[in-house]
């Protein structure tokens, strides 16, 4: 994969949202009571106090991954 700018799509569900690139589901955050959980498209990665946290952690997973 080469090192570009890659767009990030974030999509509503009853849960939380879903982080996809292109076609691709790489992850999701769910809101919970009061903290937001992370998960990748495989498997719970953490809980977090606020939205942009559990979002970067998708994330960096998706890039430590690949």
């Amino acid at each position: 994969m080469n090192k570009k700018d890659i767009e990030i799509t974030i999509r509503d569900t009853k849960e939380g949202v879903d982080l996809f690139i292109g076609k691709k589901l790489i992850g999701s955050v769910v809101e919970t009571d009061s903290n937001f959980e992370a998960h990748s498209a495989q498997k719970f990665l953490a809980n977090f106090k606020n939205y942009a946290d559990a979002e970067e952690e998708v994330i960096r997973n998706y890039n430590l991954s690949i």
